[in-house]
């Protein structure tokens, strides 16, 4: 039952980040299209990056939030270090 479920829930993951990836590939586009200029379209562009790899990582990224968040609630210092740490 529970492989089920972890295969279903993987699926939606994966569709998810299609889903988000073809939104932010149509945003791009009506950027482009409206402005017909390069710097709007470059920073629709980044910002999308950045939504798609949130997306992506939410996981990760929400493990990090939460050990800073405790850290910071239990009085000890927040530790801002490099990937791989």
């Amino acid at each position: 039952m529970f492989q089920i479920l972890d295969g279903f829930v993987g699926k939606a993951e994966t569709t998810m980040i299609g889903v988000v990836t073809v939104v932010a590939i149509f945003i791009v586009a009506g950027t482009w299209l409206k402005t017909r200029s390069l710097a709007p379209t470059v920073g629709t562009l980044l910002l999308s990056c950045v939504v798609i790899y949130g997306v992506a990582n939410f996981d990760t990224l929400a493990d990090e939030v939460k050990s800073d968040v405790d850290e910071q609630r239990d009085g000890g210092p927040v530790r801002v270090s490099n990937r791989g740490d």
